[in-house]
This record gives structure tokens, sequence and C-alpha cells, in this order.
């Protein structure tokens, strides 16, 4: 896989306020709090927040996978968008439209392992070892914990609509449990860049002072 441009630590350092949006914004959508029922984290917010910073992650050269693979995670995030509006209104949702809605849920779990690739494309483009690890494993985590168990759900419930069957699916207190759970990819994925910056700021302050030993020896 060949890079279109060497990515620089510093154009890695500019990219972590768009990735703690990401964290940020997906805190707001996983959790749900409501006074007297108005809604303190409207998850409308935390989609324009992850849209917003997915936008800003693509436009950083790396390669033709990269795009494309960074094109499908924007296609999902304004999908996200037009899903927290909606979620907002309450009326009865046709068959056809609750066939599409999942659909769509597994493809924004996908979107969720598609984006933790990307981000290890990018690290391995900047020469980012030890980040790429750490994005590695944020993948692998978002893919156990949030991929594969609700995208099996959502296919579950295809099925039920296409052979006119119920599905009852009721986690009771284990929901809590459940919740701690999905919180765990969201941490690691703050780790990751986390790491990503350090990583970004030893190598420069290492550039730097290989630049200036250069430039002193000729002087």
């Amino acid at each position: 896989m060949i890079n279109e441009i060497s990515l620089q630590p510093y154009d890695i350092k500019r990219t972590v306020t768009a990735l703690r949006l990401i964290f940020w914004g997906g805190i707001i959508c996983v959790f749900d709090f409501k006074i007297n029922g108005f809604d303190i984290l409207n998850d409308v917010v935390g989609a324009i927040m992850i849209a917003w910073a997915v936008f800003r992650l693509s436009n950083l050269r790396v390669h033709r996978h990269y795009r494309v693979a960074m094109l499908f995670v924007k296609i999902i995030s304004i999908l996200s968008i037009a899903e927290a509006i909606n979620a907002h209104f309450h009326y009865r949702v046709p068959a056809l439209m609750s066939f599409v809605m999942h659909l769509y849920g597994i493809a924004k779990m996908l979107a969720t392992v598609v984006f933790c690739v990307a981000m290890r494309w990018l690290c391995i483009a900047a020469g980012l070892s030890r980040s790429e690890k750490s994005w590695k494993i944020t993948m692998i985590l978002f893919g156990v914990i949030y991929l594969i168990p609700l995208g099996l759900l959502h296919f579950v419930w295809i099925v039920c609509l296409i052979t006119g069957k119920s599905f009852n699916f009721n986690m009771g207190p284990a929901v809590l449990l459940i919740l701690f759970v999905f919180f765990v990819p969201l941490i690691h994925l703050f780790i990751s860049t986390s790491r990503m910056k350090k990583e970004a700021v030893l190598i420069l302050e290492n550039t730097d002072s290989n630049q200036q030993s250069v430039d002193s020896f000729e002087f």
C-alpha cells in the first residue's frame, strides 16, 4: 500500500481535536440524560460533532483506500444526523422504513470499525507505530462489542420483519452492565488519540533536535 503523501507528525497532532470531538460526540449519543423530559445531551449535537470531525479527518491525503473508507464513514455520519433528528418525532414506522433502518444500523456499526481501520492507516503513514497498534485494539473492541452483537440483533429484527414473526429482547437489570461494556471502546478510542498526540510530539522533538544538530555541524 503506497502513500500518496508522507504525513508529518504535525499533521497528526492537528487531528487530535477532531478525534476528541468524535469521542465526546459518541458519549452524547450513547448516554441519554433527561430532566423533566428535557434532553440535556441532545443526540443531534453529538451526531453533528462526529460528522464535522469525520469530514475534517477525511481531508488528509493518505492513500486511495483511506479516501474510500472515509467516504463511507462520511455518508454514515450524515445519515446519523438525519437519524438523530428523526428520533425526536414519534410516529408509526412503516415496515419498509423499519427494514431500511435496521440495514442502516448494521452499516453504522460497520462504519465505526472502518473508521478505526482508517486511523490505523493514518498512523502508518505518519510513522506512529505505537499508535497504530493502539488503534488495532480499538478496532477489535468496536468490532467485538458493537459490530458483532448489535449487528446480529439488527439481522434478527430484519429476519423477523421478513417472516412476520415477533421478537422481544429485554435486558432487564443487565442494561447497566451493557452500558458499562459499551463504554470500553470509547475509552480506548480516547486512549488511542492521546497516544497519537504524545507519539507525534516525541517524533517532532527528535526531528527538531536532529535538525539543530545538522545545522550546528554545517555551521
